[in-house]
């Protein structure tokens, strides 16, 4: 058992360096494609402002605002995620205006150049949107280890359990004197009816000085245990002391 269980801890922690080394690569990839998205971004965005009459110190603003509405977004549902709670619908209505704004921009910046233009300048946004959902979509399934594969990877193993089991032997009789002593003993306990003299004679074949010598032997020793349990009871309740103390016998003088 041990060594299943060791390989299985193994594999265990060997598919989780796994999955840390390829979140690590896609963050990587992300940081990339993100700051390449939002360098395009930026120009085509501060292109489209100044082409459109605003300052330049204006123009620098605007970039920023709109791709800070996504960022913005996007930590609101990484702390969802990481922390188990459900997305905010503001979260998701900033991060659908940011990129409905930040995609208008570069598809305005490359208008006027034809329909390439247009394609290529739709390019950053898209790209860093889908890069952010391939993202999410590894953290939340790498966040903890499913119960299917907790269940396929841990192997049950049997274990063997050592269970006393207390048996009731029945006693026989040795011999027709024993058979009746039995049968009298049994008498006597609690919802049976008490066997009389006859009955033993009648049925095991007893003279009556035998049955009444049986008789008289198990009440004296029936009488025996119950004097001794007496006793016993007795011995016990001296022992505990009382809840209130030990009392004081003795006289206070005025």
């Amino acid at each position: 058992m041990v060594p299943v269980e060791g390989a299985w801890v193994e594999r265990n922690q060997r598919d989780q360096y796994g999955d840390r080394i390829i979140l690590g690569f896609a963050v990587a990839v992300l940081l990339a494609v993100a700051g390449a998205a939002a360098y395009v971004s930026y120009h085509h965005f501060y292109g489209l402002a100044i082409a459109l009459g605003e300052r330049h110190d204006m123009a620098i603003l605007y970039p920023a605002m709109s791709d800070g509405v996504i960022v913005m977004a996007s930590l609101v549902m990484v702390y969802c995620s990481r922390r188990r709670l459900r997305v905010p619908v503001l979260a998701w209505v900033a991060l659908a205006l940011g990129g409905a704004v930040t995609l208008a921009a570069n598809v305005a910046h490359g208008w006027f150049g034809g329909l390439g233009s247009r394609l290529i300048s739709a390019l950053a946004p898209v790209a860093f949107a889908g890069a952010y959902e391939l993202l999410m979509w590894i953290v939340r399934n790498t966040r903890q280890p499913s119960t299917e594969t907790l269940a396929k990877d841990h192997v049950c193993q049997p274990v063997e359990t050592l269970v006393e089991v207390e048996r009731v032997v029945p006693l026989l009789p040795t011999d027709r004197y024993e058979a009746a002593r039995l049968t009298y003993i049994e008498s006597l306990s609690e919802g049976s009816q008490r066997v009389g003299r006859r009955p033993l004679m009648s049925r095991w074949g007893l003279e009556q000085r035998e049955a009444e010598e049986i008789i008289a032997e198990v009440e004296k020793e029936r009488a025996h245990a119950i004097k001794a349990k007496s006793v016993e009871v007795a011995h016990s309740e001296s022992v505990v002391p009382p809840l209130g103390g030990p009392r004081s016998t003795g006289t206070s003088e005025a």
